[in-house]
């Protein structure tokens, strides 16, 4: 018996469009490269399905998501904290869940 889960980390970037991003080849690379069980999802979320898609994530258990355009700034009113970065410049590229609070 191995000690093997089918449970890969989950993260992804929430934009609109989503379908030229290209960021998901690189992560994805990564995470082969590191050895790691993670995935990283394009998701094509529309600014009416932003908080919806954040409640989603916290409800799966990703690990973080990265917004890309038009969700910087609104990404905020959906997130338990900012860090310092974030709080500055009133803008998230990063989120990432730990302690079951979201964090830009």
């Amino acid at each position: 018996m191995t000690d093997r889960s089918f449970l890969s980390t989950l993260t992804g970037s929430f934009s609109t469009p989503a379908a030229d991003n290209p960021t998901v080849a690189v992560m994805e690379a990564a995470y082969r490269h590191h050895g790691l069980d993670a995935r990283y999802l394009n998701c094509d979320v529309p600014p009416e399905g932003l908080a919806d898609a954040v409640r989603g994530a916290r409800a799966m258990g990703w690990a973080g998501f990265n917004c890309s355009i038009p969700h910087k700034v609104a990404v905020i009113a959906h997130l338990g904290g900012l860090a310092e970065s974030a709080r500055i410049i009133g803008a998230v590229n990063c989120v990432v869940l730990r302690g079951g609070v979201m964090t830009g």
